[in-house]
């Protein structure tokens, strides 16, 4: 049996990825044929969906390569970073799609991703107000405030914000995912299972995914 302590919220800040974009690319990959697209920017999209952020690494490296300025390469080679504990590396990335383009949203989330890692919420959530100081309704934005105040057991304000980024962009999963165990934490097992259930539908091979099975079948008894 699941208990509340083994549900903790994970808070996790990787899946920010863009998420509507990541899944219109996952499409790309043939059912048929299981081909990868060519332009090695769309494959490392295509690899984060999946999880596997070695491979999508090397694949914005290859992007990089042939087109130094892509901020967006940058920005995803820096969430590829995090996610395999290379957090210097990380933030140069994100700091260099900053210096391409002062005014990209998405380089100050990324950084702030960088500080939530090593527990800097308050430099994190300088980072978080500088992207909503361009971008007021960036779905990462709220989505890592959320991240932020689930570190800071705040679980009605990280709520509050999960809400925010699915009001931007409904098929955010880690949203879902979170906003579910925050709903978990204040025993609403009807709106954890609603989330939950959402959750599977748009990411059934992530890494919480059993995880996610196991509480609902124990919510559902």
């Amino acid at each position: 049996m699941l208990d509340k302590s083994s549900l903790k919220c994970v808070c996790k800040s990787f899946l920010g990825f863009g998420l509507m974009l990541l899944v219109a690319l996952a499409g790309m990959i043939s059912a048929q044929t299981g081909e990868l697209p060519e332009n090695p920017f769309e494959r490392g999209l295509v690899f984060l969906s999946q999880f596997k952020y070695a491979e999508a690494k090397d694949s914005f490296d290859q992007a990089i390569g042939q087109e130094p300025n892509n901020i967006q390469a940058y920005y995803y080679r820096g969430k590829s970073l995090v996610e395999l504990g290379h957090l210097e590396a990380a933030w140069n990335d994100f700091s260099k799609s900053l210096d391409l383009n002062p005014d990209y949203a998405l380089g100050y989330v990324g950084r702030a991703l960088v500080y939530i890692k090593q527990n800097d919420f308050t430099q994190a959530m300088e980072q978080i107000t500088k992207a909503q100081a361009i971008e007021p309704k960036n779905a990462e934005a709220f989505y890592q405030c959320g991240v932020i105040f689930g570190y800071q057991k705040k679980i009605n304000e990280a709520i509050d914000s999960f809400k925010k980024c699915l009001e931007v962009k409904p098929d955010h999963m880690y949203a879902h995912y979170q906003i579910g165990l925050a709903y978990y934490n204040l025993k609403r097992p009807d709106l954890t299972i609603v989330h939950f259930e959402k959750f599977l539908q748009l990411a059934p091979g992530a890494p919480e995914a059993e995880q996610v099975r196991n509480l609902l079948n124990f919510l559902r008894r």
